[in-house]
């Protein structure tokens, strides 16, 4: 029987206009997946967005002035109660940005662990985990350079997210995974709602250091549930982008003269050109190799494109 996989776009649905011709291609008709939305609410949730138009499920949250109030709602909706759970602020610096009140941080990185929150509670409620063998959780920014991997290439058994941009942790961009790790990949707001004396503890422990941010916690999460071994790497297949009109909550990007319009993180570009340069066949498949080997390929290609090495 056929796998069936789901594609789903996490955050907003923003810069149809740039990206979607390649993510049409190059994701859903090469995986031959649905698409769902989980997004904020905005202006551009309507028909006229190529994402929202073709979505077959469309979840979409508030967009709070103070996302702890939606923190509040969960905790509300799980345990019957708020308690004073905010005291995980004193664990700096970004890792829970969009929460207003003492200790705020920077960023937006808490909104990130809202909307994952809310993703699996859509997914459970509604059953959506019984429908499909695989998720990829991804952005709608992304151009894609090369058609993302036949997912009967990825070991059900791990979780794939790409290499590259892990700021001492994984980046959280793109994942790819199934049923079984979808509440331990998603579930970071659990700890800071159930358990926060505990959390700060265990952070505290395993980064005495201010500079706990979004990739740091979601490697911890899983380190926690020990489930770092699971975790397997993509080259990175695509780069972020935006017009200037284009709404953004942290990187705003440098404009590329090539493309015309802003590049959000100009390494994803780099690794991505890599990608489609030295690690794609000519049938247009992307070269998959064991996960050591890869690693030390992929950091060396990056490396020699920094220093001039390599075209």
């Amino acid at each position: 029987m056929k796998s069936k996989t789901l594609v789903i776009i996490l955050g907003q649905a923003r810069a149809d206009r740039l990206t979607w011709d390649s993510f049409k291609k190059n994701v859903l008709k090469a995986l031959e997946a649905d698409l769902a939305l989980c997004i904020g609410e905005s202006p551009e949730n309507t028909p006229s967005n190529q994402y929202w138009a073709h979505a077959i499920y469309r979840w979409v949250v508030p967009e709070y002035e103070d996302f702890g109030d939606g923190f509040d709602q969960i905790q509300l909706d799980r345990y019957g109660k708020n308690t004073e759970w905010r005291q995980v602020l004193t664990v700096p610096d970004q890792w829970l940005g969009g929460i207003k009140g003492g200790n705020e941080q920077p960023g937006s990185a808490g909104i990130l662990v809202y909307l994952k929150a809310k993703l699996l509670e859509f997914l459970e409620k509604e059953e959506i985990r019984k429908k499909y063998d695989r998720y990829v959780i991804t952005r709608s920014d992304f151009i894609w350079e090369v058609s993302h991997p036949k997912l009967d290439r990825l070991d059900p058994d791990k979780i794939w997210i790409p290499y590259g941009e892990f700021y001492w942790g994984v980046t959280d961009r793109h994942v790819v995974l199934t049923s079984n790790y979808l509440r331990p990949y998603l579930d970071l707001i659990g700890p800071v709602l159930s358990e926060p004396d505990q959390l700060i503890r265990q952070m505290q422990t395993y980064n005495p250091k201010p500079n706990w941010n979004h990739e740091q916690y979601i490697l911890f999460r899983l380190r926690s549930q020990g489930l770092e071994k699971k975790i397997r790497f993509l080259p990175y297949m695509m780069y972020s982008v935006r017009e200037e009109t284009t709404p953004t909550r942290w990187a705003e990007g440098e404009f590329d003269e090539e493309l015309g319009f802003l590049v959000k993180y100009p390494a994803e570009k780099i690794r991505a050109r890599l990608t489609r340069k030295y690690l794609t066949k000519k049938s247009g498949e992307v070269v998959l190799m064991p996960d050591l080997l890869f690693r030390w390929i992929l950091k060396g290609l990056f490396s020699m494109k920094v220093r001039g090495w390599i075209s």
